[in-house]
C-alpha cells in the first residue's frame, strides 16, 4: 500500500491526542524542550517503520537499514548528536511525536497538510511524485511531447490517472510499474513511461532515463513536534547541507539503480506549520 493512502488512518487518533496536548499547553506554555534536550547531550530519537525498502528495512542480521536510516544518521551528526531508532508501526509514528516518545519521524512519510495543525514538517528530503521515463537514447526532452508518442502506464495508478487527465491519445497499460518500464525498453511503448519516482529509481535494468523535474510532487518530509522551532530550523539547515555537499546524491546512488530527482525546498510557511 502506498504510504500516502495510509495517512488517512492517522488523522482521528492524532487529532484526539493533539487536543489533549493543546489543553496542557494552554495551562503551561512550553519552550523548545526537544532542542534543549539535544543540546544537553541527548540522542535524536527517530521513529521509523522498517517495512518500506529501500527507505526503511531490516537486514538479515536483524538491523534496521535503508535510505532513511543513513539520512537520519547524517542529520544527527550535523546536529551534534547520534540517532536512537525507535521501531513503530506506521500508523503510530505521528502519535509517538505527539506523545513525546520520539523527536522526529524519518520514515518515508508523505506530506499531509491536515496534520500541520499538530506537527511541524521539514523541507522535503525526497520527492516520490510522478516522473516520465524514456530509453536513454530517446530524443524526447519536453513532457509536452508525450502527446505525440505512445505512453506506458500501470493500470489504475496515479500515472494512469495523470495520462487520462492530460488526455494523452496513445496510452498502453500494464499490470505493474516494472512491466511498464520494461515495455519502454522493449519498445512496446514508443518512448515513455509515467511512474512514481520510487518505482523508476528501483528498476533493475539499465538503459532508461528519468526526466526532471517530476510531473507531480509527492514529498517525503521529517515530522517534528509543533513546539520545536529551533529543532525545525536546525533540521532544515542540516538537510540543506546534506543536499549541497553531495551526501544526498551518494545515498540515492547507494539505494537506487536510477538516482531519483533531488528534492526542492518547496514548502511554504503554512505547510511547515511554524
Amino acid at each position: 500500500m502506498r504510504r500516502s493512502s495510509r495517512i488517512y488512518l492517522l488523522l482521528a487518533a492524532a487529532l484526539a491526542l493533539a487536543g489533549g496536548i493543546l489543553m496542557a499547553k494552554m495551562v503551561r506554555p512550553e519552550k523548545d524542550a526537544t532542542w534543549e534536550r539535544l543540546q544537553g547531550g541527548g540522542q535524536l530519537r527517530v521513529a521509523v517503520d522498517p517495512s518500506f525498502p529501500p527507505f526503511d528495512d531490516v537486514n538479515a542480521q536483524g538491523e534496521i537499514t535503508g535510505f532513511d536510516i543513513d539520512l537520519a544518521s547524517a542529520l544527527a551528526q550535523r546536529l551534534g548528536t547520534s540517532p536512537e531508532f525507535i521501531v513503530i508501526a506506521f500508523d503510530g509514528l505521528v502519535d509517538a511525536v505527539l506523545a513525546g516518545k520520539a523527536d522526529v519521524v524519518i520514515s518515508a512519510f508523505p506530506l499531509d497538510q491536515r496534520l500541520s495543525e499538530d506537527v511541524r514538517y521539514s523541507q522535503p528530503y525526497f520527492d516520490a511524485g510522478l516522473v516520465w521515463v524514456t530509453r536513454a537514447e530517446s530524443d524526447l526532452t519536453d513532457p509536452q511531447q508525450l502527446a505525440q508518442t505512445t505512453v506506458a502506464v500501470e493500470w489504475g495508478s496515479q500515472g494512469d490517472a495523470w495520462a487520462r487527465a492530460q488526455k494523452l491519445p496513445r496510452v498502453v497499460r500494464y499490470e505493474t510499474p516494472d512491466a511498464t518500464l520494461a515495455a519502454v525498453l522493449a519498445q512496446e511503448a514508443d518512448a515513455a513511461a509515467i511512474v512514481d519516482a520510487v518505482s523508476a529509481g528501483l528498476f533493475p535494468q539499465p538503459g532508461l532515463m528519468i526526466h526532471t523535474p517530476p510531473l507531480t510532487s509527492d514529498p517525503y518530509v521529517i515530522v517534528m513536534p509543533k513546539d520545536a522551532p529551533k529543532l525545525a530550523a536546525a533540521v532544515d539547515a542540516a538537510l540543506a547541507e546534506i543536499i549541497a555537499e553531495g551526501e544526498w546524491t551518494r545515498l540515492a546512488e547507494k539505494y537506487f539503480s536510477y538516482p531519483p530527482p533531488q528534492p526542492s525546498n518547496s514548502l511554504n510557511d503554512s505547510q511547515k506549520a511554524p
